[in-house]
């Protein structure tokens, strides 16, 4: 029961004494006349238009609960605000198309200009306002009234401090809700259209319209000028690996138990919009979820609510496609289209800059279009792909899947509001996730996985038709799909029910399975190894090749479980042992190769230079060192650093492995260094002795534990981090070498961690960590705290029930405006 709030209390005092007022002046047997007319009564104040109670839990979570959507968004915004609203706030500055106004080096002209072309008024209003559902936009307008709220309270000139704080910046202001779905809009083009901005913005027409056509470029000179690593370099996309993920969803038949677990495992970057926050929103008896969310979006995205648990791993699946143009010779401002001419439109428009001396300029650029979408200039791979024509005599263009794309909200609540598997599944028919796999588990025992996002509706005939010549065969062996743009037949395909050009749910990989299923960025095909997902469209996800070994790890480590053969005690997954798998930090790949590695650097004859007080040679350690490596990454393990940066220089050398990849066999395969073949060898010792060098030019010892060369400083105190970098192993962390230091500025890897499960009683057994703590704050309690947790090995374990919630409570607020 809601206690009555102050502005409640007034009224309700105001009207009993204004009736007692009436009573006492009312009708009388008096005979001195009737009673005199009472005064007009001010009327009274108008009801709330928010209301939403605040209970804030360790280590910063609050938990708000409301009776309507609008006052949900309300509390969650204010909540959100204390601990990071310059994130948000900054967020919208880019999605308006305003940094490099206001940003100054952390802007960027080219995304400002993209962004006012694909975040416009009109845009937006169309596919959010005029088709999002009344409960959506009730929540995203109650989640700007949260966020002004206290704007209002705090002032600018009392915002946070620090990387990440706006205190006084010129660019805080009031938001309204077209900057709130503008963010979200962008967030959506992560990988496609934001990403290609500095292609379309190289795009400069011809002067005329007739323009001399280049000779036609042989196959083998565009392929002497371009390889696949010099294209994926050169595009810059987001990939899978580093926008990554991990996460496994246990059934019955894979779990100790009779319910399902899951883990998961996002690996997203430590700073930014794309930090997690958690949360526990319950509106009603219609919502109730744990878990966290992005900077900038009203409600969870990945968590758990009664009985039900989900994750997202980024997914293999293409967001975009190319399509090459055949120009008019007489008019290169039109393209050949189905046996006709189609004239290439164009759109203008401006975004403004700072300049060195203070004062705003602006910018105007013009883009120009085919009905596929904006025209491309790839000059930046090659000076074969510069210009207008380029060297082919032909234009690129793209079409983006996600671009009318803000389905995803709606989405989200309802998978929320699911309480097993298959009411999740028909959640996920909206397809409105842009570009991330669901992993889920359910109280029943189910588990699911599924790539159920936003991919072009391009079959796999199409595929082997419409791909033709050698830049668009190029680009597509690059992992960028090219096709035909001159016929008809290579448009991308719809199904029913779905939304146009994109494939629907029942074209789309998934598994439902009362075992387990697991992903760690690598196509649906492995999904699980008893069951392989086969038949699908290459720009899903492709089948049947290597894996990656993060995603080998992931697979090995659940197999050995199962068997029992990992020294975790009797087969099968429980809340306990799928945690420890994270926290274990093992090296997969140190498993495979290290002792080898080590047994050869030792054999090696010349180790006797003195480069040390000890009078042994810094590269006969290091093989020391290697040797007694105990191959994970925890913060007492001595050696990784030595591994790491020798992977760094070792791995993709020709012919590494002496057991090829083998499909039948994607877990093991491939496997055991190649050391028969002398150049692997000398490989191995050159890759060696390069590491040395670069840990000595850095001045990191080569017997230092791991937690003093990789950690993250807060407030002048060093947390020392376990895990390693996800290109070799399961816990990922990825961070750069710092000179003196270490890997001491952390990028991205493991962020918010959950595993969850059931018992017996109505409430979650849950656990859950976020690595870099809940505020980007420094004068914040929360600024560090999970960080210390996290770098001790701990859990949280998750306050979802009242009486859980209210023995972890710090404070209580209720608001409402």
């Amino acid at each position: 029961m809601r206690l009555p709030t102050i502005g409640t209390s007034l009224r309700l005092c105001t009207i009993l004494f204004s009736s007692a007022l009436l009573l006492a002046c009312g009708d009388s047997s008096d005979s001195r006349g009737p009673a005199p007319t009472p005064p007009p009564q001010a009327p009274a104040p108008p009801e709330s238009t928010y209301q939403a109670d605040i209970v804030w839990t360790e280590y910063g979570i609050p938990h708000v609960s409301a009776d309507d959507w609008g006052s949900l968004g309300y509390g969650f915004g204010y909540a959100y605000a204390k601990e990071n609203f310059c994130v948000v706030m900054k967020e919208i500055v880019r999605a308006k198309g305003e940094s490099a106004r206001y940003l100054g080096k952390q802007g960027n002209l080219n995304e400002d200009l993209v962004y006012k072309l694909f975040n416009d008024d009109e845009r937006i209003q169309r596919i959010f306002f005029d088709a999002a559902p009344k409960r959506v936009l009730d929540i995203t307008t109650g989640y700007v009234a949260g966020l002004n709220r206290y704007l209002d309270e705090t002032g600018v000139e009392n915002l946070a401090q620090g990387d990440e704080g706006c205190r006084n910046a010129e660019w805080v202001r009031k938001v309204d809700v077209m900057d709130v779905a503008r963010l979200m809009h962008k967030a959506i083009l992560r990988a496609s259209s934001g990403p290609l901005a500095n292609f379309s913005t190289a795009v400069k027409a011809p002067e005329n319209t007739v323009v001399t056509m280049a000779a036609s470029v042989a196959a083998e000179q565009l392929y002497a000028a371009l390889d696949r690593d010099a294209i994926v370099r050169g595009l810059d996309m987001p990939t899978h690996e580093l926008m990554g993920s991990n996460a496994y969803a246990v059934g019955e038949q894979a779990a100790q138990g009779s319910t399902g677990l899951l883990l998961g495992n996002p690996h997203f970057p430590w700073s930014g919009n794309l930090r997690w926050f958690m949360s526990h929103l319950r509106m009603g008896d219609e919502y109730d979820v744990m878990g966290a969310t992005l900077a900038g979006l009203p409600l969870n995205t990945i968590g758990f609510n009664k009985d039900l648990a989900w994750t997202h791993t980024v997914s293999t699946g293409s967001r975009f496609t190319f399509y090459e143009l055949e120009l008019n010779p007489e008019n290169v401002f039109q393209y050949q289209y189905n046996g006709e001419m189609r004239d290439i439109e164009s759109k203008t428009v401006a975004a403004e800059r700072l300049r060195e001396d203070g004062s705003v300029e602006s910018i105007e650029h013009t883009f120009y279009l085919s009905h596929f979408g904006p025209i491309v200039d790839l000059g930046g791979l090659s000076p074969l792909l510069a210009g207008w024509p380029n060297a082919l005599g032909t234009l690129l263009s793209y079409r983006d899947a996600n671009l009318d794309n803000l389905r995803g909200l709606d989405q989200w609540l309802k998978m929320g509001q699911a309480s097993n598997i298959s009411e999740l599944q028909q959640a996920l028919r909206d397809l409105g996730i842009p570009w991330v796999n669901t992993i889920a588990a359910d109280r029943e025992g189910n588990a699911f996985y599924g790539d159920i996002s936003v991919v072009p509706h391009v079959s796999i005939n199409q595929y082997k038709s419409c791909i033709r010549g050698p830049l668009q065969s190029l680009l597509t062996d690059a992992g960028y799909v090219t096709m035909d743009g001159s016929d008809a037949s290579c448009e991308w395909g719809s199904d029913e029910g779905a939304p146009e050009g994109i494939f629907g749910y029942d074209s789309l990989p998934k598994l439902d399975t009362r075992g387990y299923v697991a992903n760690a960025n690598d196509s649906y095909w492995l999904t699980n190894p008893d069951a392989l997902l086969t038949g699908y469209s290459p720009l899903i996800g492709a089948e049947e090749v290597e894996q990656s070994l993060r995603t080998r790890q992931t697979f090995d480590q659940a197999e050995r479980r199962l068997a029992g053969s990992d020294d975790l005690g009797e087969p099968g997954f429980n809340i306990d042992n799928i945690r420890t798998l994270l926290y274990q930090a093992t090296n997969y790949t140190a498993q495979q190769v290290a002792e080898d590695v080590a047994e050869l650097c030792l054999s090696m004859e010349d180790l006797s230079a003195s480069d040390n007080a000890a009078g042994i040679s810094l590269l006969e350690e290091a093989c020391s060192v290697l040797a007694n490596w105990d191959q994970r990454y925890q913060l007492d393990s001595v050696g990784g650093h030595i591994f790491y940066e020798f992977w760094r220089e070792f791995n993709g050398t020709e012919n590494q492995w002496a057991i090829p990849f083998d499909p039948a066999d994607p877990v093991n395969t491939p496997r055991q260094l190649n050391l028969a073949d002398s150049a692997v060898a000398d490989a191995v010792l050159e890759a060696l002795e390069r590491a040395v060098e670069r840990l000595a030019e850095a001045n990191i010892p080569m017997d230092r534990p791991w937690g003093e060369i990789q950690y993250e400083e807060k407030n002048g105190e060093r947390y020392g981090i376990h895990g390693g970098s996800g290109g070799f192993m399961f816990s990922a962390i990825y961070s750069g070498l710092i000179k003196d230091k270490g890997y001491a500025k952390i990028s991205t890897g493991n962020s918010y961690i959950q595993a969850v499960t059931w018992d017996e009683s109505d409430c979650p057994d849950a656990y859950a960590v976020l690595t870099y703590s809940q505020s980007t704050d420094p004068a914040s309690a929360h600024y560090a705290d999970a960080t210390a947790l996290y770098s001790q090995s701990g859990w949280i374990d998750m306050p979802y029930c009242e009486m859980d919630r209210d023995a972890q409570t710090l404070r209580r607020e209720s608001i409402e405006e």
